[in-house]
């Protein structure tokens, strides 16, 4: 009898049939397009046909639950599908990788007492979508697939890319591409974080060991990602002393399909008799409608006549009414604005009455630069068919793309999105309460008062790429974003998606589709879970009456009608009376905003259409571009026009070509910061430095002790410093972190935490090298308690957990302190006790020979140490607070835990503020001279850096000249529950705050760059009236 195996996944479907030796007679991969029960109903028709209906049928995969229970017949999970075929086939393997287009699994095989054991892994839900993330970024950057596959790993050409989600890399894809880094490049830049990303944390601990076996659709087809993974791991190897040959790592034969070749095999022991296609009919025809009915909810419209009304509603001013239509013979004078989107490129051409006289819009090819020149050429066209000429009188841009496109076409001035859409949005409206901005890749929602800027929220990490979602979804049920609208008003009845970032939504979609929900109601459903992750997940807010009841939509999104309504329909449903209008200039918003700002130029410099459109650019991104200021050696892109260079690199150092161009740029810098201190940055480096301590014993004298630059060292650094040099030993410190030891050192971690304490590892890896005689990472239980009216001073449980996870990552499989000849310290300590802080340290280190006196003194001037390093820093942030307050000037608290100072967690990002002229004061410099409550506010006060969040949150709340950025770790279970709380005390102060919640261990500067200059826009503004209301 034959064995059939049928795999069906989140986006193909794949079948194998085999003979009783296992001979493979028939195979099938194809996608199946949102239509799962088709397929495979059709796939059964052709199995028949060719073999009849005797046979054994197992199924398999994340799409195949529903349909093994109509069917009647036998589900095998696919790791164990998957582990079946690699014993069968290839039973010398020790370790297979298998990504697939939601789900990346990684299983060893081990010997252990002479017997193999099977170990598996599998992403988290975060990290899900990894075929499906490829998928849209090729799609993204308009690489033919056939090119694709094709492109050839170089990690010469590597940029920073984060591939723990699919939305934090698409993020990371948007910025490099607007700053005109190749289509090439960036694909490689992906393959090689999913390669890093999947070393570091699907191994749990787990060495990687030959022969490995590299499964599933990407690492089929990607030649690039086939070697993205050699080359890493043959330098994994090389570390762990193991020989790499090309023979070590394999793509096997049917190494797509080894899931259904799995569950076929399976089948030839324990048969499960196939009964025919008629309970899928019968599902496919009936039971699906049903199952809609029971689980859907009602789609966007109900008939026609809604649509007409709701049309004529949101619609009342058309993009006609603002057209320039009086032409004369004489030439027009014109502001020019382009808008350099994440998805989009747009450019408007105005008169001297904001009327537009021309305009065009393109999906970007990937390139904004051919973008602009292309559009520049679609206008002047279009002017010259019109009879019309004009004389350019000043150009603005916007966009992500802003600042390399204002160097290509000399542009007069670059201004940020948010302000380019509310100075778009105060041309049209008056009196309007909120505007709803959604672009491709960003949500921002910005609160007017008296038609000024009151309050504003943007997107984060998590919520990013809504509107491009929206697109992409769309691409691949085969329409046309054009037809987005027409397509979903189609649907009766909609699947109910939960609101999420778009790595979530697409795991929905899998799900919706394995109960057959047809692409239009897919289409429709996600249409309408865009206003919940508006309100819901990026204003956090479902009380709209609060923000008053004029709402104007727009954005390249708005474009869609579908988006439309669905938004239209959740504002009144929450606010009847609400009075929702859609901007007639929907797509090009932005750029219309940045013409209304190039307006101000007095004389531009602007070289006119022809001399854009005929400029010949030379992109370079190779070794000879590659940074060498310092260790990272980042890639650079550099773009060469009219005998000009512009660079493109990841910090400020690598945008310069020579060595006196840097030298000028960090003496520059060095004004800056002595101008406006930056407490962050010098709280984290105070906390490090060598204390004064009395020399109290000679007993650890010629010992060496390293400790990791990680989590509560941060706070409690100088008392461990102090307490070790006052007995004679040396101390050493891992480096802050940095991008380098994240690529090189952090492989092999057995869980996926938050960043702060993932990132422990790497740390701990890279004092190894420097070979310490002992390694210091306490399980540090409970910290200082500095807040009196607290509860408890606990320490946040994964930090505390942390040093064990660490030295199991090290022990697991070998030891590697024990191989160093290193001792890897870790007792209990709690600091909440200083007579028991006092008896820990004695326990730990009475085995050197130190006596309960010199332990005591030890612990004394380790307190002493650590004192004055509080102290320094509340004097410094005393003195910061009192000139700001007497020049009227506004201070930004850095309102994160102590590790939020390493420069490498929080990316830079209070430093890019101090550069526009704010001094920075973090939660340890605040001085403690008023009188705050903490228990007013909060009663579950028992995790001593939440504590000390909050007071500084209250604090801030006093000082009207503070403004606050709030700091967050994506995975942070103690920040969570303090989002909302923290928020309203800011509200109720009027205190200007903002949030930089979601941090990771990638730095997407491009949204970075957004969220700053709007940051500086907004608090200008607020500094503006402060000063105002203190002269009255």
């Amino acid at each position: 009898m034959y064995s059939v195996g049928i795999d069906i996944g989140s986006t193909t479907i794949k079948c194998v049939v085999i003979d009783e030796n296992g001979k493979i007679l028939f195979k099938s991969y194809e996608r199946h397009e949102a239509k799962q029960g088709e397929k495979l109903l059709n796939l059964l028709f052709e199995i028949e046909k060719r073999f009849g209906k005797k046979f054994s049928l197992f199924m398999t995969g994340s799409g195949a639950t529903i349909f093994s229970n109509i069917l009647d017949v036998k589900f095998i999970q696919e790791v164990n599908a998957v582990s079946i075929a690699v014993e069968h086939y290839e039973a010398d393997t020790r370790t297979v990788i298998e990504l697939g287009g939601q789900d990346a699994k990684m299983i060893f095989w081990q010997e252990v007492k002479g017997k193999k054991r099977k170990i598996t892994t599998m992403n988290d839900k975060c990290a899900g979508g990894t075929g499906a993330t490829i998928d849209r970024i090729v799609s993204k950057l308009k690489i033919p697939v056939k090119k694709a596959v094709d492109v050839k790993y170089d990690p010469s050409k590597v940029y920073p890319v984060a591939a723990k989600c699919g939305v934090f890399a698409e993020t990371d894809i948007t910025g490099l591409q607007k700053c005109g880094v190749e289509p090439d490049s960036l694909l490689i830049s992906l393959f090689d974080a999913i390669v890093l990303q999947n070393l570091t944390v699907l191994t749990r601990g787990y060495t990687v060991a030959p022969k490995v076996l590299l499964l599933g659709g990407p690492n089929t087809f990607f030649k690039g990602l086939q070697e993205a993974w050699r080359y890493h791991i043959e330098n994994l190897w090389k570390e762990k002393s193991i020989p790499y040959s090309e023979k070590s790592v394999v793509i096997p034969e049917n190494s797509q399909i080894f899931a259904a070749l799995g569950a076929a095999i399976y089948g030839l022991k324990e048969p499960c008799i196939y009964n025919g296609t008629e309970s899928l009919l019968s599902f496919l025809s009936k039971g699906e409608d049903e199952l809609k009915r029971k689980t859907g909810v009602v789609g966007l419209l109900k008939n026609k006549e809604e649509l007409e009304e709701f049309k004529k509603e949101v619609f009342r001013f058309s993009s006609r009414s603002v057209e320039y239509t009086s032409f004369s013979s004489e030439k027009i004078d014109v502001f020019i604005g382009i808008d350099g989107g994440s998805t989009s490129t747009k450019v408007v051409l105005i008169d001297k009455e904001k009327r537009v006289v021309e305009k065009a819009y393109t999906l970007s090819s990937g390139n904004p630069i051919t973008d602009v020149k292309r559009l520049f050429k679609e206008i002047r066209e279009r002017l010259k068919k019109k009879g019309i000429e004009v004389s350019v009188r000043g150009v603005g841009v916007t966009g992500y793309a802003k600042e390399m496109i204002k160097e290509i076409v000399s542009a007069d001035v670059a201004v940020v999105e948010t302000v380019a859409h509310t100075i778009s949005a105060l041309s049209f409206f008056n009196d309007i309460d909120v505007i709803v901005d959604v672009g491709g890749q960003d949500i921002k929602v910005i609160f007017m008062s008296n038609n000024t800027v009151k309050d504003f929220k943007l997107n984060t990490q998590c919520s990013a790429g809504n509107g491009y979602f929206l697109q992409t979804t769309a691409e691949r049920f085969g329409f046309s974003v054009e037809e987005y609208a027409d397509v979903a008003f189609r649907a009766k009845y909609v699947p109910d998606f939960n609101f999420g970032c778009a790595v979530f939504l697409e795991q929905d979609i899998v799900d919706f589709q394995r109960l057959g929900w047809e692409p239009h109601e897919i289409m429709a459903g996600l249409a309408k879970v865009l206003p919940k992750n508006i309100w819901l997940y990026v204003v956090q807010e479902p009380n709209l009456r609060k923000f008053g009841k004029r709402f104007l939509l727009q954005g390249g999104t708005q474009r869609n009608l579908a988006a439309v309504k669905a938004q239209y329909d959740f504002i009144k449903e929450r606010v009847p009376d609400a009075e929702i209008f859609v901007h007639p200039l929907t797509g090009e918003a932005g750029a219309f905003g940045a013409a209304v700002e190039a307006m101000k130029t007095e004389k531009t410099v602007f070289p006119g259409f022809d001399v854009v459109e005929n400029m010949e650019i030379d992109v370079k991104s190779d070794e000879s571009t590659r940074c060498t200021f310092c260790s990272n050696r980042c890639v650079r892109t550099f773009i060469y026009f009219k005998n000009k260079l512009y660079i493109i690199a990841p910090c400020e150092k690598g945008s310069v070509e020579t060595i006196d161009e840097l030298k000028e740029k960090i003496n520059e810098l060095k004004e800056i910061k002595n101008k406006y201190p930056n407490m962050q940055e010098i709280s984290a480096q105070l906390c490090f430095k060598e204390p004064t301590v009395d020399l109290i014993s000679n007993k650890l004298s010629g010992i060496t002790v390293g400790m990791p630059r990680v989590l509560n060292f941060y706070s409690i650094a100088p008392f461990f410093y102090g307490y070790f040099k006052s007995l004679g030993a040396k101390v050493i410190f891992s480096p802050y972190t940095t991008e380098e030891m994240i690529k090189k050192d952090l492989v092999g971690g057995a869980i996926d935490p938050c960043f702060p304490s993932k990132i422990a590892l790497a740390h701990v890896v890279n004092l190894i090298r420097k070979k310490p005689d002992i390694i210091f990472f306490p399980k540090i239980l409970t910290l200082q308690k500095m807040i009196p009216d607290s509860e408890d001073s606990k320490a946040c449980p994964t930090v505390s957990g942390t040093p064990m996870v660490v030295k199991a990552a090290l022990t697991k499989e070998r030891n590697v302190f024990a191989e160093k000849g290193i001792k890897f310290v870790s007792p209990i300590i709690h600091f909440h006790d200083l007579d028991y802080l006092e008896f820990e340290m004695f326990e730990t280190f009475r085995e050197f020979g130190i006596s309960k006196e010199e332990n005591s003194k030890a612990v004394r001037g380790g307190l002493l140490a650590l004192n004055k390093y509080y102290n320094t820093l509340k004097s410094m942030g005393k003195e910061i607070l009192d000139r700001a307050e007497q020049e009227g000037k506004i201070v930004i608290l850095a309102l994160g835990r102590p590790y939020h100072n390493d420069p490498g967690i929080n990316h830079g990002i209070t430093g890019e503020l101090q550069k526009k002229g704010y001094p920075i004061i973090s939660v340890d410099s605040l001085p403690e001279n008023r009188n705050i409550s903490l228990s007013s506010v909060y009663k579950k006060s028992y995790s001593e850096n939440t504590n000390r969040k909050l007071w500084a949150a209250l604090y801030a709340a006093s000082c009207p000249n503070m403004a606050v950025l709030d700091f967050s770790s994506f995975r942070c279970g103690p920040d969570a529950p303090t989002y909302r709380l923290i928020e309203k005390i800011m509200e109720e102060s009027g205190t200007p705050y903002f949030t930089f919640h979601e941090i990771d261990e990638n730095k997407p500067s491009g949204a970075i760059k957004i969220r700053v200059e709007t940051i500086d826009y907004f608090l200008r503004q607020y500094e503006k009236n402060l000063l105002n209301s203190s002269r009255r």
